[in-house]
């Protein structure tokens, strides 16, 4: 195993390392905020968010989101509904979900909702073109993902990654400690 840099990542590379101090800080599309990338390709990110006190997210059409708030600090996203709901045309309507930490939420990436927090935080942040990949988060779980994805160890408490590509195995990861991310190519293909 060798140390990367984010860029360098793909489902074709050999498993590496990155830490927080590796990696490549960039602004949110929107401006409000910045982000950590931990691994991206093409089709996928996964990074992790600073979240200020009060924001919205940006529209990221074409793509689906996990959110999942890292430490002791909720997120409260508000807006409007995912999709239209029948009948609502002529009302306003606005969705309140409060995401507790270590909780994951996926949501599309055109709901830009406001966000609310009681102090800054940090939240890991994992998007997928739409119908292109599949994604889950798994907080605290000691099982291992399957081999045919991409497979990200994400450390709960220093935030230090290991990437693992497809087919590569992936060792033990200790019970309550990780953030396992899993990306594989979506099966509605």
């Amino acid at each position: 195993m060798r140390n990367r840099t984010p860029g360098e990542t793909g489902y074709g590379t050999t498993s590496f390392r990155t830490a927080a101090v590796d990696r490549r800080v960039v602004p949110w599309q929107n401006g409000q905020g910045t982000t950590q990338v931990v691994a991206s390709t093409g089709q996928w990110r996964v990074s992790i968010a600073e979240e200020p006190l009060e924001s919205r997210f940006s529209v990221i059409e074409g793509f689906d989101r996990l959110i999942t708030p890292l430490g002791s600090v909720s997120l409260e996203l508000t807006g409007p509904p995912f999709v239209d709901l029948p009948g609502s045309a002529d009302a306003v309507t606005v969705v309140r979900h409060v995401v507790e930490p270590l909780h994951t939420l996926a949501f599309p990436g055109e709901w830009a909702p406001a966000s609310r927090a009681s102090s800054r935080t940090r939240a890991l942040n994992v998007m997928g073109r739409r119908g292109e990949v599949d994604m889950s988060v798994d907080i605290g779980s000691a099982e291992i993902p399957d081999p045919g994805s991409v497979r990200i160890c994400l450390d709960l408490v220093t935030e230090a990654a290991l990437i693992v590509p497809p087919g590569e195995p992936m060792p033990s990861v200790s019970q309550g400690r990780c953030a396992i991310i899993s990306i594989s190519p979506s099966e509605a293909q």
